[in-house]
């Protein structure tokens, strides 16, 4: 089964999709400080569309991009009737836009979905080609401290009506993570990630045409140093 064809359903009751509610405030201090107005957004990996929904209520024109046709679906029917807001199936590695962008997101450790390094690179270089120059680009990553951190756990989850099975385990020596879902009806949903520090990130987004212009490791502006759980990252397209 792929990523979310399943879990899709529950992505928003269960409360996942809030953490990128929270680069709202930070996407608007961007455009204050860069002085872009009526900015074009691509939100890569968009999910249900919770943050590119936001952005585009408050004028934006935002277009929204992710593999799961399941989360496309969702998103649609969400923004029926709004205008200056689309919604389409891509993957992060190879997608294709019209339009030249102010800003790509790509929250939620979307990026860690990415398991190698040739696959950052795609995903970047789609980024740097959609981007304006001196574009922005922000996105976070869960860290080796972070997995590290969660460790091997299982959870059991009940949302309305259906009942699943949530097990997390993370192999620190090969730095990958795995979060099994199994549902009541033996369906399985298996999401494998790897970490990424900004030290892994860097080089590659140099090699993109990027230049980092801010790190963090959490909204309220706290420093990314290498004990950080979460990287949240501004990049800057090179002009």
């Amino acid at each position: 089964m792929n990523n979310y064809q399943r879990l899709a359903r529950f992505y928003e009751i269960g409360g996942w999709g809030n953490f990128s509610k929270q680069y709202i405030s930070l996407i608007d201090q961007l455009f204050n400080e860069f002085g872009i107005k009526r900015a074009k957004i691509l939100d890569v990996a968009c999910g249900t569309g919770i943050l590119a929904l936001a952005l585009a209520k408050q004028g934006y024109y935002v277009q929204g991009i992710d593999i799961s046709p399941e989360m496309i679906a969702l998103a649609r029917a969400k923004s029926s009737g709004m205008s200056d807001v689309s919604f389409n199936v891509s993957r992060m590695t190879d997608f294709k836009v019209v339009h030249k962008f102010d800003l790509v997101t790509c929250t939620f450790d979307s990026l860690n979905y990415l398991i190698t390094a040739d696959e950052l690179k795609k995903m970047f270089d789609c980024v740097a080609r959609s981007l304006r120059k001196s574009g922005l680009f922000v996105f976070d990553s869960n860290t080796h401290q972070h997995y590290s951190s969660v460790g091997n756990r299982l959870e059991n989850h009940t949302i309305g009506v259906e009942s699943f099975r949530q097990e997390v385990s993370y192999d620190p020596d090969r730095k990958k993570a795995k979060t099994i879902f199994k549902f009541a009806d033996g369906a399985e949903e298996i999401h494998k990630q790897r970490p990424y520090d900004l030290f892994d990130l860097s080089p590659i987004l140099y090699n993109s045409g990027f230049r980092v212009i801010k790190s963090m490791s959490k909204f309220d502006n706290s420093p990314y140093d290498q004990e950080s759980k979460r990287l949240i990252c501004i990049a800057q397209r090179n002009s």
